[in-house]
């Protein structure tokens, strides 16, 4: 190994662009996971990764330059995304602290500079973008360009809106659950047991159980208002009073507090939903569906005022593709039971009410109405013509995109160390301007 390598694998650098480094660790995590989710690699994949680094660090630096801002609460959203995702993939919450060997909260704050980075640079991007449009004549010229025997085939599609009721304890249920972490408090503040065993033993909060109750640091605007109106409030050092929020019952040991930011441990018992809270929540939505069905109030104004179910609300009930954001989805992206609630639906009808349960296991029962239905087909430009028109608007921002990057590459030095794409990646350090 030559020296310069040596020092490289030590460094851990794989490039710098400008002042910005990028982590022989980071390209490594990124290859690998490509290569788990079958990426072909024909010898030039990592180098591919290493360039879309450079990239995504050369918007950054534009991006630091236009004094572009992210704030805390996209962060927080973007991470909870992709906590979702990742839970979904293996399984449970569970399965994720097991696999990184953190509780959640931990495992957030590892990522939270990352995933802001990488805001900052899709708002640069999309800065770059931001006046891109596209005709019908640019459309049809698309679609006409493609052969038709090459037109892809559309599956099953339905647009479709919900409103959810979540299933709520019983007042005895929740007194007794309050009532019993009232005593493990007192086993606490007496001195029977330390706070960090008591997580481990009673906290249903699987996530931060295994670390004593251990959330973290965290800033304001990150947890729910119930949770951080205790977390600012309570002495550093006592255990607070038991209260409430919409996951369960808490008490919160604030250790460190310093500004908008505090770190501290909590314990969470969560009341018993049963069959019986169940069948309540689906009575009193029963009694909302019947006046949607006599024309009293609209669906969408119903799922405005009415439905718990936040994102969905806000879009008047309306369900998204989770991967696109279209209002169409395809039929085999539905969750089971949802997929078997629509199967039986004709269009425009509303389901009777559903108990279902989430990924993070919160139970709920919802009512879907079917707005529209798309049977399988080969793709066409009257049934498709938005499918087309965002693929015309993508491909001109990305030319927009590349047009942008080979000036701005003119203008930010790039540095690649790793050895293995020196000669693929020898464009970038020729750009620079002399």
């Amino acid at each position: 190994m030559s020296f310069t390598e040596a020092q490289t694998r030590l460094e851990g650098i794989a490039a710098l662009v400008g002042d910005e480094v990028i982590l022989e660790s980071q390209v490594l995590q990124q290859y690998a996971y490509l290569k788990q989710t079958g990426v072909r690699d024909d010898g030039g994949l990592y180098c591919e990764v290493l360039e879309q680094f450079i990239i995504q660090k050369l918007l950054l630096v534009r991006a630091r330059l236009d004094s572009l801002k992210v704030t805390d609460d996209q962060v927080e959203r973007e991470l909870d995304r992709r906590l979702q995702i990742l839970i979904a993939q293996l399984g449970s919450p569970e399965a994720v602290v097991e696999i990184y060997g953190k509780p959640i909260p931990l495992l957030k704050q590892d990522l939270r500079t990352e995933v802001r980075n990488q805001i900052l640079a899709e708002e640069m991007r999309q800065k770059i973008t931001a006046d891109i449009k596209v005709t019908p004549k640019e459309v049809r010229d698309f679609f006409e360009s493609i052969p038709k025997d090459s037109l892809p085939f559309i599956p099953a599609e339905v647009e479709l809106s919900q409103i959810v009721f979540w299933a709520k304890p019983s007042p005895e249920e929740r007194e007794r659950t309050r009532e019993r972490l009232e005593e493990i408090r007192r086993a606490i503040i007496t001195g029977q047991m330390e706070f960090a065993s008591a997580a481990r033993a009673f906290s249903q909060d699987l996530g931060s159980a295994r670390q004593g109750g251990d959330l973290g640091e965290f800033s304001k605007g990150r947890m729910v208002p119930e949770f951080e109106r205790v977390a600012f409030s309570v002495p550093i050092g006592e255990v607070s009073p038991v209260f409430e929020t919409p996951f369960g019952f808490h008490i919160l040991l604030v250790e460190k507090r310093l500004g908008n930011k505090v770190k501290a441990r909590h314990i969470l018992l969560q009341p018993t939903i049963t069959e019986e809270d169940v069948e309540v929540a689906k009575r009193r939505l029963a009694v909302l569906r019947d006046q949607i069905l006599r024309d009293s109030i609209p669906f969408s104004r119903a799922a405005t005022e009415f439905s718990e179910d936040l994102p969905t609300k806000q879009s008047s009930g309306r369900l998204v593709d989770e991967e696109n954001g279209s209002y169409r989805i395809p039929l085999d992206r539905l969750d089971p039971e949802l997929y078997f609630l629509v199967d039986e639906l004709k269009v425009g009808e509303i389901s009777q009410p559903s108990a279902f349960t989430t990924r993070d296991g919160r139970k709920g029962v919802r009512i879907v109405w079917l707005q529209r239905k798309y049977a399988p087909h080969r793709a066409s430009l009257e049934l498709d013509y938005e499918r087309f028109a965002q693929a015309v608007l993508q491909l001109k921002k990305q030319e927009a995109v590349e047009r942008w990057i080979g000036r701005a590459r003119k203008n930010v030095p790039v540095e690649v160390r790793t050895l293995r794409c020196q000669e693929a990646l020898s464009e970038w350090e020729k750009a620079i301007e002399r």
